[in-house]
């Protein structure tokens, strides 16, 4: 006996929402949609925390330098010689980076926890790196739309490309910042590329992703104030290195802020 006509539709028509519903779920897998909090303001209670660890003088002492993550690079920015980046009369610390980049997310948390020791954020938004890139979907923050404001030093955070790669409009650097990015990345504009005041540089990252894969934000956050955790040798202590960097980066600096007297920092920088 053969099949109806009105069967034969329905049949296509079940194979049709089948492959339709098949597309979508390979389209959803592919694109990695990671988590919900991508793209939200950090909220108060992570960055309160986040505050907390980076002002904790004896955590960040007994830490130091930290440890370096196999995988990654030198753990101390490369000393430069150049024309002093001063921005609204401060030194400069310039980050060029990208929201896919796993490197970069495993560097902006010691890069925030320092940069708190001299100022404070506003606007930071939770992010994870690339879901298709090494160490896919690991989380940290993006400096697209924050804002830093500080009475010691300048920052500005670029991240050049989104979570899937592609250019943010409106985002570029200034003509200062890509004279010295073009100076000082190597690998043809590598990132995370790091200038502090262009004193010293940092091409690549010293912690790799692998450190904090897997953790969500207040995993990582929960290790952050454990002192003998690998995630708190590594993160921690590259906040130091860069807080250290960020002293030596300007003597006036240097000599007046509060932070650039704790023994780390001149143990790090001699």
């Amino acid at each position: 006996m053969g099949v109806s006509i009105k069967t034969e539709y329905i049949i296509y028509a079940v194979v049709a929402v089948l492959i339709i519903v098949g597309v979508i779920a390979y389209i959803f897998v592919s694109s990695g949609s990671g988590s919900p909090l991508i793209g939200k303001q950090v909220s108060s209670s992570d960055m309160l925390a986040l505050q907390q660890i980076a002002n904790n003088n004896t955590l960040a002492n007994n830490i130091g330098a930290g440890i370096v993550i196999p995988g990654a690079g030198s753990n101390l920015p490369a000393k430069v010689t150049g024309m002093p980046f001063i921005v609204d009369g401060k030194p400069e610390v310039l980050y060029v980076g990208a929201d896919y980049c796993p490197y970069c997310a495993s560097t902006r948390w010691g890069l925030i926890l320092a940069l708190m020791r001299f100022g404070n954020f506003t606007r930071l938004t939770y992010m994870e790196s690339s879901p298709t890139d090494y160490a896919a979907d690991t989380a940290t923050f993006s400096f697209t739309n924050s804002s830093y404001s500080s009475s010691l030093i300048h920052f500005d955070g670029v991240e050049i490309e989104n979570r899937s790669g592609a250019s943010i409009p409106g985002v570029n650097l200034s003509t200062v910042e890509q004279l010295a990015f073009n100076k000082y990345s190597s690998r043809g504009g590598g990132i995370p590329f790091l200038d502090f005041a262009n004193s010293s540089i940092e091409n690549g990252a010293a912690v790799s992703p692998v450190l904090i894969h897997g953790y969500t934000w207040s995993q990582i956050i929960r290790n952050l104030s454990m002192q003998n955790s690998g995630i708190a040798k590594g993160v921690v202590g590259n906040a130091d290195v860069f807080t250290a960097y960020i002293c030596a980066s300007n003597s006036t600096l240097n000599a007046t802020a509060s932070v650039c007297r704790q023994p780390y920092v001149k143990k790090i920088i001699g």
